[in-house]
């Protein structure tokens, strides 16, 4: 989909699995597992719907990942045990696009857990651990560096230094602090709830407006406000967030893309004659 100068597509980053009642938090199972079916160990199926950015501006070209998986220096035990879907996913996905590592130009990172920052690292064939996208620039928000840096017990497992160490000791990572346009039609917006240091990613030109919502609203079954996950550290803070953010797209052709969404990655939004948030598909 086009966006002004910018295409924009969806791609894998490979799938995984996650406790159904973790992901629905207080949601009764009778209710959440509707719309969302669980396997016998009441795990539900997750995407890692990254996106992938390309075009040219001010006469540079540039190419664009959000977001990056788990990636493939896990060990064994650590992909058997969230069941990940394999190993070399991403750079398959890329490599459909015509698109190789060393070609990405800068990646986005909406925070730094290991399902979506995972991938910005690899093992050398010394098995040291090295930026995956050796020409890329890394942006996060200086919150969520800082609070990978002194993770509370909450969250330590879910920060790992060799997602991003490496990438700060070869130069790599940039911080930004709030609000913030990466380049002209990019931007970065909090969103804490999830976690303080939590960003979206919006993508807009051409009369068209994309939002990347990471964490914020992982699926699309998680579009009511109150359906937050039992791994949102403010629930409080998080259905603020998403308020505001309905408030700003529903009824319009905004398109959202949800990261864990295995069979709707991106959508728009309306109510129903209840007041209730429905997401129609659009393909991306």
């Amino acid at each position: 989909m086009q966006f002004g100068p910018w295409d924009v597509r969806i791609i894998s980053g490979g799938t995984f699995r996650l406790d159904g009642g973790a992901m629905f938090g207080t949601v009764p199972k009778v209710v959440w597992s509707k719309v969302y079916p669980s396997d016998e160990d009441n795990t539900i199926l997750m995407a890692t719907n990254c996106l992938l950015i390309r075009g040219e501006v001010d006469g540079k070209r540039h190419v664009i990942l959000v977001d990056n998986g788990n990636g493939d220096k896990e060990p064994d035990d650590f992909m058997t045990r969230f069941k990940f879907e394999g190993r070399g996913v991403l750079d398959r996905e890329l490599a459909k696009h015509s698109v190789r590592p060393e070609d990405i130009t800068l990646c986005i990172l909406t925070h730094l857990h290991f399902d979506h920052a995972g991938g910005s690292t690899r093992l050398d064939a010394a098995g040291q651990v090295i930026a995956s996208f050796p020409n890329a620039r890394y942006v996060v928000q200086k919150q969520d560096l800082d609070d990978a840096r002194h993770p509370n017990l909450r969250v330590k497992a879910s920060y790992l230094a060799k997602n991003w160490e490496p990438l700060e000791a070869a130069g790599l990572l940039d911080t930004v602090d709030g609000e913030t346009e990466i380049l002209p039609g990019i931007s970065v917006r909090p969103a804490p709830g999830h976690i303080e240091g939590l960003q979206t990613v919006t993508v807009q030109g051409g009369g068209r407006k994309l939002v990347y919502l990471a964490d914020l609203i992982p699926t699309a079954r998680h579009i009511q406000p109150a359906w937050v996950m039992g791994y949102d550290l403010d629930v409080v803070a998080c259905v603020e967030s998403r308020q505001k953010l309905l408030a700003e797209v529903t009824g319009t052709d905004t398109v959202l893309v949800f990261e864990h969404d295995p069979e709707i990655p991106s959508g728009t939004v309306t109510r129903d004659e209840k007041g209730r948030y429905r997401v129609e598909p659009v393909a991306v």
